[in-house]
């Protein structure tokens, strides 16, 4: 098997309002690590309250990669991710460090770990692809997929347009149907077996009270605001990409006025509750080699031997 790096690499992988990013900021303090941020609102500039991005003075003391590297009117993908991933564990290995990967997006730690399809992109072919459906409807975009590909119609969600279109343009670009490009060999980006995969997580109970603690500070420290100065600077709408990311998406429509702050708010706890379970069952599918379970006790330290462990045996 070929893998594009056969670096070692460490992954800290739990649910929303775990203690993540705390845990890894003191683990890349003690160890020779530099983190890079699996997140997919993350990426944004200037979106810091509602992803509860680390502080600046966190982001100088500790490197940190893919962080503020799009303007909130781009958009993102995994293929993108991988991109800059390339390039920061490149940069990793020149300084003489190993990758720590930290954050809730799930299936980009999937994919680093079981690989990907490479499939091509073309900007022009999206955008027109992107105007049919303003212009036509959105259903006639599915009505061509499920003529060029039903099983991938099948199986696509649906409600997802950035996914058909996607699937759409790759179609057309390699005139293949996708469920059979899908059958073809992926790339591999990391070789598993040299990855330590750790784990955060918590009780149902005690995560509810932690996302809800979470969400209030988020509003108290000027969600809103940081929302409407995105709005208006970028001239977002509910459909830019950055703005389906989790509290913004539930938030804009009280920036708009169609709903109440109490009405966003619920919203946005029920959606980040939603996440939470979705984070969790994601977790089953990883080799996780230790979970630390709860706050009781300090996590950096509770992981500290495994880590060491794992770094003598490298050497």
């Amino acid at each position: 098997m070929t893998y594009k790096f056969q670096t070692p690499a460490i992954f800290l992988i739990g649910p929303t309002a775990s203690g993540k990013t705390e845990t890894s900021l003191r683990l890349a303090e003690k160890f020779p690590l530099e983190i890079i941020s699996v997140d997919s609102a993350m990426v944004f500039k200037e979106m810091n309250i509602g992803t509860c991005k680390p502080s600046l003075q966190n982001l100088e003391n500790v490197p940190h990669h893919l962080i503020d590297i799009l303007q909130p009117d781009a958009e993102f993908d995994v293929g993108i991710f991988i991109r800059y991933v390339d390039s920061a564990i490149q940069t990793i290995i020149q300084n003489k460090k190993i990758p720590l990967f930290v954050g809730g997006t799930m299936m980009f730690h999937k994919v680093l770990l079981d690989g990907i399809h490479d499939f091509p992109r073309d900007d022009s072919l999206r955008e027109e692809i992107d105007q049919i459906r303003r212009n036509k409807g959105y259903q006639l975009l599915l009505n061509e997929l499920e003529l060029l590909d039903p099983e991938t119609f099948q199986l696509i969600d649906k409600k997802n347009p950035r996914r058909v279109q996607r699937a759409l343009e790759i179609i057309k670009l390699t005139k293949t149907k996708l469920s059979l490009l899908k059958k073809e060999p992926s790339k591999k980006f990391l070789n598993s077996e040299n990855c330590l995969i750790l784990g955060m997580n918590d009780s149902k109970n005690n995560l509810d009270i932690s996302v809800e603690k979470r969400l209030r500070s988020i509003i108290e420290d000027g969600l809103v605001n940081e929302l409407e100065k995105l709005i208006n600077t970028y001239k977002l709408t509910s459909e830019s990409h950055s703005m389906n990311s989790i509290n913004y998406k539930q938030f804009f429509p009280y920036v708009e006025g169609s709903i109440t702050l109490e009405e966003a708010f619920l919203d946005a706890l029920s959606a980040t509750k939603k996440l939470v379970k979705t984070q969790q069952t994601w977790m089953k599918k990883f080799d996780i080699s230790l979970t630390n379970i709860g706050k009781d006790q300090n996590e950096s330290t509770f992981f500290s031997d495994t880590i060491e462990t794992y770094l003598k045996e490298l050497k």
